[in-house]
């Protein structure tokens, strides 16, 4: 079966200029050769510490950033050699929801301006029945319709983000890329949120990419997930293959900071402490990346960089030169 979506070595540097003539000096290699695939309704989260490149990412495959190199598969058209007419039209089939929903929001318009919107800039408004539709949208995520006369300062943060979700679902896509949903929202809004864009991809048939740093909300929601670090994937499996065994140090490191509300869980669990801090993504390691922190690392390592195959036969793969299966971490 084709993949909806499928990424093979994606790169994006940023520039570093310096001087009257800001000339480059030097490169930060927020995302260093990225794969990933998607299916039709599966959900893939995007999982590691801040500033590893899962945003970065996320902006890439639907192009508000320009990748420096790699290819983005969607449909079988790749985005990143798309013109801006034919990447206006493959838009409607791949959106985005941003992480902030008090930024996200224009203040000066009302919610139905903003539920519109991606439907005017396709030129469907009106086709599409327009108010309508925007009614529509705003009770498929739970909004009552009386609600497209107010302005996004009238709401609460889990309603704001709400309708952001209303306005990426405008154009029936096929994919959302869903930034760091629900980080900026309460623990009980965070559920009901999650909860919701649950029901809409068994209704709907949506494909997430779920970029987070939450691993309870990554195993509540995920069909799939893979880790990053530094730029890149150190390692990809199931929701069980990761949570139950996993196998890159890194991954391992994560899964131990997860917060244990029970007092005798968190004294009977080994708690893994990485040493130092992350390195920049101008000058990162040779060899792999995460071998400055890890307590595993050998000369080869340095040397080295590990391909992220399955080494051990676990069934899926990690970048590491020394995988290992752990006990079980969690259920599931």
């Amino acid at each position: 079966m084709t993949s909806l979506l499928k990424v093979e070595g994606l790169h994006k540097h940023f520039p570093i200029r310096r001087g009257v003539l800001r000339r480059q000096v030097g490169e930060i290699r927020a995302v260093d050769g990225v794969d990933l695939e998607l299916e039709t309704g599966e959900t893939l989260s995007l999982v590691g510490e801040s500033g590893c490149g899962k945003s970065t990412t996320g902006r890439l495959l639907v192009r508000l950033l320009e990748p420096t190199a790699g290819k983005i598969l969607f449909e079988g058209a790749d985005l990143a050699t798309l013109s801006q007419r034919e990447l206006r039209a493959k838009r409607q089939a791949i959106q985005i929801m941003f992480q902030d929903p008090y930024a996200s929001l224009s203040p000066r318009m009302t919610v139905q301006e903003i539920v519109a919107e991606p439907l005017r800039v396709q030129g469907r408004y009106a086709d599409d029945g327009g108010a309508d539709r925007v009614r529509e949208l705003l009770e498929l995520v739970g909004l009552r319709p009386e609600h497209s006369r107010r302005y996004a300062h009238e709401f609460s943060g889990g309603q704001r983000q709400r309708i952001g979700l209303a306005r990426a679902l405008a154009l029936n896509p096929r994919l959302l890329v869903l930034d760091e949903p629900v980080s900026a929202l309460d623990v009980s809004v965070q559920a009901q949120v999650i909860n919701q864009l649950r029901g809409l991809q068994d209704r709907l048939g949506l494909a997430y990419v779920f970029i987070s740093h939450n691993l309870s909300v990554v195993r509540h929601i995920s069909h799939r997930v893979a880790v990053m670090y530094l730029g890149s994937i150190v390692e990809v499996g199931t929701r069980a293959d990761i949570f139950t065994a996993p196998t890159h140090p890194y991954t391992q490191a994560l899964l131990s900071a997860i917060p244990v509300p029970d007092p005798v869980g968190r004294a009977e669990r080994d708690r893994i402490t990485l040493a130092g801090d992350v390195p920049s993504p101008s000058n990162p390691p040779t060899g792999c990346r995460f071998r400055t922190r890890c307590w595993k690392a050998q000369d080869v390592c340095a040397q080295e960089a590990p391909p992220l195959i399955d080494r051990i036969g676990v069934g899926h793969p990690s970048a590491c030169h020394f995988p290992e299966v752990p006990a079980t971490v969690g259920g599931a």
